[in-house]
């Protein structure tokens, strides 16, 4: 079988696969709806909602464009963090499996900042801060939704592994120096360990070390939080113009379920899955599909077209291109070469 036979196929899944569950979660909820009353649910939304929810979903993202930039111990200005998240996003709205995580890592690299495994590993922090914190909603909503031990005990454990994940990432910070110290003394009997694991480990675990300073963490943490709180006020400025006084918990329930539906692997920009999480949340409050459907559009359209433009004006400012960056999230991951 040839390389580029190989390649190819490389190619069709990495695009096909996700498209498929794409397109399977779109038809999921397209067959249940009526395609006139979700346009007539879409129209619904006058200009000044979506006026009050673009300037929420921006209070919500320059926070956690804070929390980031917390988490990289300030290395970077807070304006090259905002247009970096942002070109992160774009590429993760244009190409499938979430590159943007590694593509603002490689935006970042610099000899005269952090290095790429660095503000990888601030990502991850960030990322791991985010999965907590829905975890967190959803373990508080559940309970008034769905009665039963055992949904409950779902839930509880959605929550101890998102504790674990926030405790491991503590010790690993806390003990970085014992585990380097490990891998050099590995290190003296495999060169592929002193050579190549315990560089790239050092410039990793040093991204993780904010978490030992407690203010930096809570203000990192904090920022997230409050970012959340926004994005719980943006949708329900638009959920408040398409159903009648609904309570404001909906929101913190159906977001946080949607945030983990766009972490499912789906064609560019988490399409269909993120749809199909908060069609499927807003389902178990009794929420209609058409209306379900018509909040969860124009909230991803927005930081969808947001989110576009920003990061294309984050590239340009760079001097990067979103094709040159796509392949170097691909071909090249962070590594001690990446500043070169």
């Amino acid at each position: 079988m040839s390389r580029n036979y190989l390649k190819s196929l490389k190619t069709i899944a990495s695009w096909g696969i996700p498209i498929i569950i794409s397109g399977l979660a779109f038809w999921l909820i397209l067959r249940d709806i009526d395609i006139s009353q979700f346009v007539e649910s879409i129209v619904k939304v006058g200009f000044k909602p979506l006026i009050r929810a673009s300037l929420l979903y921006f209070a919500s993202f320059l926070f956690r464009v804070g929390s980031w930039y917390i988490l990289l111990r300030r290395k970077v200005s807070y304006k090259d963090a905002f247009y970096t998240m942002n070109a992160g996003y774009l590429l993760n709205n244009v190409f499938p499996f979430r590159l943007g995580e590694v593509g603002r890592a490689l935006l970042l690299a610099d000899p005269k900042g952090p290095s790429a495994l660095e503000a990888f590993s601030s990502v991850i922090v960030e990322r791991v801060f985010d999965v907590f914190l829905s975890a967190v909603f959803v373990f508080m909503m559940l309970p008034r939704i769905i009665a039963g031990d055992y949904n409950q005990n779902l839930a509880l454990i959605i929550f101890i592994l998102a504790v674990i994940g926030m405790v491991i990432l503590y010790l690993t910070a806390r003990f970085r120096l014992v585990i380097l110290g490990w891998l050099t003394r590995w290190g003296e009997r495999a060169a592929f360990v002193k050579n190549w694991v315990r560089p790239k480990a050092a410039q990793l675990l040093e991204g993780f070390s904010v978490l030992e300073n407690p203010k930096s963490f809570i203000l990192a943490f904090g920022s997230l939080l409050i970012s959340w709180i926004f994005a719980f006020a943006q949708n329900y400025i638009i959920f408040q113009a398409l159903y009648p006084n609904p309570p404001f918990w909906w929101m913190v329930f159906v977001l946080s379920v949607g945030a983990f539906g766009i972490a499912l692997p789906s064609a560019p920009a988490g399409l269909g899955v993120f749809e199909g999480a908060m069609v499927a949340a807003f389902a178990l409050l009794g929420v209609g599909g058409e209306v379900a459907f018509a909040h969860a559009v124009i909230i991803h359209a927005m930081s969808f077209v947001y989110n576009n433009i920003l990061g294309l004006i984050g590239l340009r400012l760079r001097g990067e291109a979103l094709a040159s960056l796509y392949q170097r999230a691909v071909r090249r991951p962070p590594d001690v070469k990446s500043e070169a």
